[in-house]
């Protein structure tokens, strides 16, 4: 996936949450930096809202230019994505029980939507040694706060998992410079000027068993994160699996990119395969969103603004507007209708 798809995208805003807060604290120009970014702060302080990746780019490239001779702030950003690990994802690499299979599960997905591709390093046999980061679509003038996080972030969570100083023995950054306080995570000398972030250690260390590990545990989430491509692969169904990823995070899984991402396809290839089944990506989308919203205005008491957000629409009128076109009649209509059904059965 490069840039142009990265940017078709939406992602939790709790990154651009997080960078915003470091500036405000700063007295940074938070608000012209979101202004440029075209972010609605409302969106950006609603717990568990999405934005467009190309706005979230836009203001990680507002962030940097603000805080460029700020190393301390990139620091302090590091640690709030070091600690954001979360869903079925960020429990299968918490429950790895040894170093290779964190590795395994780091760099199984794509992960284009942070502009980074994550593989393992291997010996001549195959044993891993370490990871590799690289960024062959991230705007130049982001690379180095990339780095700063992707360092940060691994060494943290593998020190976190070893239970101890993580024994590196080699890490490489591909930037001219890097902080002294950067050391303070690594227990050996980082050289600059690599073509990309690598880490590496011993063959003995990937197969340490981990202090926290659980490998019953860590096989069950790696089953979870693997669910949807596992179902696919078993029925061969694209309507029901793109259904599927949709319902499972509306507000996340509203576009074509999103959901091909999710299956780990290209999105020319998801909308091939459904219009070989002779329907196309937006009316499995409409007719999916369609059945949620009826389920949410039958069975809950959620307003419509409160159901609308979960559907991922920015405003009720937009989604008072699809659901007319689903239904043919408002939101408030049906609620109203399935009520009186449901009383008079």
């Amino acid at each position: 996936m490069k840039l142009n798809s990265y940017q078709n995208l939406r992602v939790p805003n709790f990154s651009v949450h997080a960078l915003c807060q470091l500036l405000q604290e700063a007295d940074l120009d938070w608000r012209t930096a979101l202004a440029n970014a075209e972010i609605d702060p409302g969106a950006l302080n609603r717990p568990g809202s999405t934005i467009p990746a190309k706005k979230e780019l836009a203001f990680q490239l507002q962030f940097v230019a603000l805080t460029r001779d700020r190393v301390d702030l990139w620091v302090r950003a590091m640690r709030a994505y070091t600690t954001s690990t979360y869903g079925v994802r960020g429990m299968a690499l918490a429950t790895a029980p040894t170093v290779e299979a964190w590795v395994e599960v780091a760099s199984a997905t794509d992960n284009a939507p942070g502009l980074l591709e994550i593989r393992p390093l291997r010996a001549s046999g195959g044993a891993v040694v370490g990871i590799e980061y690289a960024y062959p679509d991230a705007p130049d003038e982001l690379i180095p706060f990339s780095v700063y996080r992707d360092l940060f972030a691994s060494t943290r969570s593998l020190a976190w998992l070893y239970g101890d100083a993580f024994p590196f023995t080699q890490v490489e950054v591909p930037i001219a410079e890097i902080s002294p306080e950067a050391l303070a995570y690594v227990s050996c000398e980082i050289e600059c000027g690599a073509e990309a972030l690598r880490l590496r250690w011993s063959p003995a260390t990937s197969k340490e068993e981990l202090p926290f590990g659980n490998a019953f545990q860590h096989e069950a989430w790696v089953r979870a994160d693997t669910q949807i491509i596992d179902s696919f692969r078993a029925t061969g169904d694209w309507p029901h699996t793109v259904a599927k990823v949709i319902r499972a995070a509306p507000n996340l899984y509203r576009t074509l990119a999103n959901v091909a991402a999710a299956l780990q396809v290209s999105p020319r290839t998801l909308q091939r395969k459904l219009e070989l089944t002779g329907k196309d990506f937006g009316r499995v989308r409409d007719e999916t969103l369609s059945e949620l919203a009826c389920d949410l205005l039958s069975n809950t008491d959620h307003s419509v603004s409160e159901i609308s957000r979960k559907l991922g629409y920015t405003d009720p009128a937009s989604f008072t507007m699809a659901f007319k076109r689903w239904r043919g009649m408002p939101p408030t209509a049906f609620r109203e209708a399935s009520r009186y059904s449901a009383k008079n059965s």
